[in-house]
């Protein structure tokens, strides 16, 4: 993950700020189901979302841009999705083996 969204509009990646939430959904075409959290290292072609189209909690989802806005759900809850975080080293290229 790239950054999560700071609360608040001042900041221009906040969630209400000129590339928050509404900036995803009008100008790059996202769904709009709920939240979106997070952007992704694919320099905005997925994004992290919380998606409340079901009553009750949102769960997280991933949405890809690039499959035709496709939606997989990541994580129950929010708090599953933060304990689910990892530091990046967990996924080093240099500890792959040469095939």
């Amino acid at each position: 993950m790239v950054s999560l969204a700071a609360i608040g509009r001042t900041a221009s990646y906040s969630l209400c700020g000129t590339r928050g939430n509404a900036f995803w959904v009008a100008e790059w075409g996202y769904p709009d189901i709920g939240v979106y959290i997070a952007q992704c290292p694919s320099a905005g072609h997925d994004m992290i979302a919380l998606d409340y189209r079901s009553p009750g909690e949102p769960t997280v989802v991933h949405v890809d841009q690039d499959w035709d806005y496709q939606i997989t759900a990541i994580a129950t809850d929010f708090e599953s999705f933060v304990r689910g975080l990892v530091d990046e080293s967990e996924y080093a290229v240099g500890d792959v083996p040469p095939g």
